[in-house]
């Protein structure tokens, strides 16, 4: 069997596994005594040792027997799980995730992991420092006579195969042994049935699928199959499996299912029972057994379809790609229908319009993945961040369920563990400090996600020290951000903000300004490229909230399309608070800038025309000048246009090296007739 085909399966559901492995430990430290969540840490342990021993990744199979050994133990009660267990446990996974990132990166997969493995070989014998538990030996190990009698076939197992047979197909008792010096006997019985389950389906085995998850066997196990193989070609195939010492492979008649089917009747003739062991999951099994009559009728490997697939990442970029070119011809067509004004064309191109919106929207959403595939990493580093910091935090996670697109996901990681790291490490006080100060000695920290209009917004809020505004606004004078002269003037707001300035990072910066501003500079321009924005809202004593604003999709956007002279610009709707038409004698000029009154409040406004050095529009020639009012954030401003075109849905295309450093021109798309107009960037325009 070739395993390369195989590694990206392996790679991807290792994945799965693991995280799977981290969010339940972490219920089981808060819950020690609950042994269900041990139930399922143990299957999640076990089958990623049945996975990476099929595909030949010793190491990370041997440890992950390791740690079955002491999870054995402490499901069956001789064990209590203490902080040293624990400890070791999540060191554990931590090295079977370096582990698969090396299995990833192309590497075997190897580690260096002796001293975790002595560790937990020290507890499962007792003898470590921590107060451990009895019981020696025997984690893996236990009683095989899960069935005292022979392994016997319900009335629904014989019609399964009672089918299988009619169709053509062969059925088969199998009894395998492996070797007696074999370490992964689970492993090796998983390859097994790997190989009955890729030409055919296992319908019965014995004994239960708890005693195979729990690798309760000696060295023989039995099996009934449907496959497409001949009796020798199973014999040698199953034989041929490393540490396979017997395969006895019997094909069945009619005549032999119905003594089979018989009460109290031990299951086949010359068919010693003998637990078997299985590396699969135990969901999976089940699900394939209750599945075996109608794979039975389809060749006996058919079944129910599974409700969700793996997609390459790539494929779904192609996809995107080619579908932004249609949705440009589709608007090229458009304005096409509208000039010629033939009933015929127009039917087809609002036809093919409504066809391409239902069209665009499902593949906006195959695109759209839970912000949960990136929240769910952040428990973990609180708890070990915590322990490291001798503090004690309860992180809330609500909204986990929010969309985002995949390529805002890819890149919102690493400003989320910064703004977390900086609560935890800076935000929240100390045990001593928080009871001084009359709060529980437990510190909260929140993380939001929810959306709003065409954004998601994804909210870090503690209840922690919050930002002093004096030091901060002390410390920028100091290191010549801004002047005396210029703090005066600022909002409280605006002073908080001040830690996002570059250059406000310094090591005094810790112990001076309470930590906060550590390389926030960096998370905020993530954010900026990612046509985002970020807030803060701080009460001193009494925490702080980092807002994240992000938009849902970078690829296709809803624009105002405007006009400046004899070019043409698109600006996202989703910044756009609404348009207007002023007067030039509405426009006031104070402190030097030009300014109107906007809803009780005073905004300023921008000349788009001066700003883009437009060739033929000026728009101080003329009485009254349309305006779109944008905002970004709590701030506001009119930008200033010769005319508006209409709203449409538009294609963002990057520029990339054609115009670096430019922070108003957020890309291009190509309009109906043609013409390239270029993206702008609310952002980019208000400082």
């Amino acid at each position: 069997m070739d395993m390369n085909a195989y590694l990206s399966m392996f790679i991807d559901e290792a994945g799965d596994h693991l995280q799977a492995l981290n969010d339940n430990m972490l219920q089981l430290e808060n819950t020690p005594e609950d042994l269900t969540i041990v139930q399922a840490i143990f299957r999640s342990a076990h089958t990623l040792k049945g996975m990476a021993a099929t595909m030949g990744f010793e190491d990370l199979a041997s440890l992950t027997h390791e740690m079955e050994n002491v999870l054995d133990l402490v499901r069956n009660s001789k064990l209590r799980m203490d902080s040293f267990i624990f400890d070791t446990l999540f060191k554990s996974l931590d090295a079977l995730e370096s582990m698969v990132q090396d299995i990833t990166a192309g590497g075997a997969g190897s580690a260096d992991v002796s001293a975790i493995v002595a560790s937990l070989q020290a507890i499962v014998k007792g003898d470590y420092n921590a107060g451990g538990g009895p019981a020696a030996g025997g984690a893996a190990e236990g009683a095989a006579g899960a069935g005292d009698s022979g392994l016997q076939l319900d009335q629904y197992q014989v019609s399964v195969l009672q089918q299988s047979m009619d169709s053509g197909h062969q059925v088969y008792h199998i009894t395998v042994t492996v070797r007696e010096d074999c370490v992964l006997k689970a492993a090796r019985a998983y390859m097994v049935f790997d190989l009955l389950e890729r030409h055919g389906e296992v319908v019965k085995s014995e004994p239960s699928v708890q005693d195979l998850e729990q690798e309760k066997f000696d060295r023989t196990f039995t099996v009934f199959a449907i496959s497409s193989l001949s009796q020798e070609e199973l014999q040698q195939q199953i034989a041929a499996i490393s540490e396979i010492e017997e395969a006895a492979v019997t094909k069945l008649d009619p005549e032999s299912l119905q003594i089979l089917a018989r009460p109290n009747v031990p299951s086949a003739p010359a068919a010693p029972s003998a637990p078997p062991a299985a590396g699969a999951p135990e969901a999976a099994r089940e699900a394939k057994r209750q599945a075996a009559a109608a794979k039975a009728q389809t060749a006996a490997a058919g079944g129910a379809l599974p409700r969700t697939i793996r997609v390459d990442i790539d494929r779904l970029d192609t996809l995107m790609n080619l579908f932004s070119e249609l949705l440009i011809d589709r608007v090229r067509l458009e304005q096409l229908a509208s000039e010629i004004r033939k009933p015929e064309l127009t039917d087809t191109v609002e036809h093919l319009t409504r066809v391409s919106g239902d069209l665009q929207n499902i593949v906006l959403k195959l695109r759209m993945v839970p912000v949960e595939s990136v929240f769910n990493r952040f428990p973990r580093m609180i708890r070990d961040l915590a322990k490291s910091l001798g503090k004690k935090v309860e992180l809330v996670i609500t909204g986990a369920e929010t969309e985002l697109d995949r390529t805002v996901i890819d890149e919102i990681g690493d400003p989320l563990v910064h703004l977390l790291r900086n609560s935890i490490d800076h935000g929240l006080e100390s045990v001593s400090e928080r009871i001084a100060a009359g709060k529980p000695e437990t510190g909260t920290v929140h993380l939001r996600a929810y959306h709003s209009g065409n954004h998601v917004f994804i909210e870090v809020e503690d209840d922690g020290r919050g930002i002093n505004r004096e030091k901060v606004k002390n410390k920028a004078i100091a290191s010549g951000i801004l002047t005396a002269e210029e703090a005066g003037k600022m909002s409280d707001d605006e002073i908080a903000m001040l830690i996002f300035a570059p250059g406000f990072s310094t090591a005094d910066t810790i112990s001076d300004i309470s930590g906060r501003g550590v390389g926030l500079d960096v998370v905020r321009s993530k954010i900026a490229s990612l046509g985002g924005n970020v807030t803060i809202r701080t009460s001193e004593g009494k925490g702080t909230k980092f807002s994240v604003e992000l938009p849902l999709t970078l690829s296709i956007i809803s624009a105002m399309l405007v006009k400046l002279g004899s070019e043409k610009y698109a600006i996202p709707l989703s910044s756009i608070a609404e348009t207007a038409i002023i007067r030039q004698e509405q426009i006031r000029l104070i402190h030097g800038n030009r300014m109107i009154e906007y809803r009780g409040a005073v905004i300023p406004v921008l000349s788009l025309s001066r700003i883009l050095e437009s060739p033929d529009y000026d728009e101080s020639a003329e009485e009254e000048t349309e305006v779109i009012i944008v905002r970004k954030g709590d701030k506001w401003a009119a930008v200033m246009v010769d005319e508006f075109i209409g709203q449409s849905e538009i294609v963002l295309k990057t520029l990339g090296s054609y115009l670096p450093n430019t922070d108003i021109v957020a890309g291009a798309t190509i309009l109906g007739d043609g013409q390239v107009a270029l993206i702008i960037d609310p952002n980019g325009l208000i400082k």
